[in-house]
């Protein structure tokens, strides 16, 4: 029997295409694994309006992790015409299955080395070792959106602010409002995630990446967690720096940042620059990382804990 139970989740188009080559690597290696298919992606949103299935997220709760392709997605008033017709009308809505499988199993570190490898022509630069840490289950894509705004929300939001004044002559139809929401634990866990990394493989600093000088209560709380941590760690730099900031300067000194930590959002955009830097998306692999997962010590993901999901 083999040591490991891996979920296959290969999606749509390009996913196939990936999860292929991923095999041929996992072959080389020769991890002792059983790859067990499972059902994800657009045709199963068509088909049966739900992108991932609950019976996919039972078999992912009876392996050890995930590996996971890449999917097709619309907004969603065109994905609704893709529904086969008996589905349409019914109020399904379109929801990334990665945003609930993240959210479903707690994967609250979204955790991606970027590394370059020297040899590698598409390296921006050969010194570049930037390993993201990017809270993975909160922040803007935790999936509290409203259109048309809701005038019990509305009269809620005027209740306690007066910043949505100038949009009194605005219908609640011509509104669209998205909530970026923050707790301490979320950001207390994913700047101790980045900071014991750090710590355990010899890095010198970690830099928090957020807004706080214009979203001041959620980065700001971001930031003030991330100094409370960093009072634990006196050998590793805590350095700040703001979001639109850190895009310059990871274009003109990548060299100088070692872990980064920010939130869902940022972390998105960070990542993906990271690793543009070293020869683009392919070359910087990704997990989806939780605490609370069956454990086999699965190594795939330089981290302490055992990952879920690897994208």
């Amino acid at each position: 029997m083999a040591k490991y139970k891996i979920a296959w989740l290969p999606g749509d188009g390009v996913g196939n295409e990936v999860m292929e080559a991923a095999k041929i690597v996992l072959d080389k290696l020769e991890l002792d694994a059983e790859y067990i298919h499972g059902d994800i992606g657009w045709e199963f949103w068509k088909a049966e309006a739900n992108p991932l299935p609950d019976r996919t997220i039972d078999l992912m709760k009876n392996t050890d992790c995930a590996l996971f392709g890449a999917i097709t997605s619309l907004p969603k008033e065109e994905a609704e015409n893709e529904l086969i017709p008996e589905l349409q009308g019914k109020g399904h809505v379109y929801s990334s299955p990665i945003v609930r499988m993240r959210q479903e199993f707690n994967l609250a570190t979204n955790l991606r080395p970027c590394k370059a490898y020297v040899g590698n022509p598409l390296n921006y630069r050969d010194d570049i070792d930037i390993v993201v840490f990017r809270e993975n289950t909160e922040g803007l894509y935790v999936g509290l959106e409203f259109h048309p705004l809701p005038q019990s929300l509305r009269d809620s939001i005027k209740a306690n602010s007066k910043k949505l004044d100038r949009f009194d002559k605005v219908a609640n139809e011509d509104i669209a409002i998205s909530m970026r929401v923050f707790s301490r634990e979320g950001c207390r866990s994913i700047v101790t995630a980045a900071f014991e990394y750090a710590k355990k493989t010899g890095r010198t600093s970690v830099t928090i990446v957020e807004k706080p000088n214009v979203i001041r209560e959620t980065s700001g709380l971001m930031v003030r967690t991330a100094r409370e941590v960093a009072k634990n760690y006196p050998d590793i730099e805590l350095w700040e720096t703001n979001i639109d900031a850190m895009c310059m300067w990871l274009v003109k000194n990548p060299q100088n940042y070692s872990v980064i930590a920010t939130s869902n959002m940022f972390g998105d955009i960070v990542s993906d620059l990271c690793a543009q830097l070293i020869g683009g998306l392919g070359f910087a692999s990704s997990g989806n990382i939780g605490e609370n997962m069956p454990s086999s010590n699965l190594p795939m993901v330089p981290h302490q804990s055992m990952p879920a999901c690897i994208k």
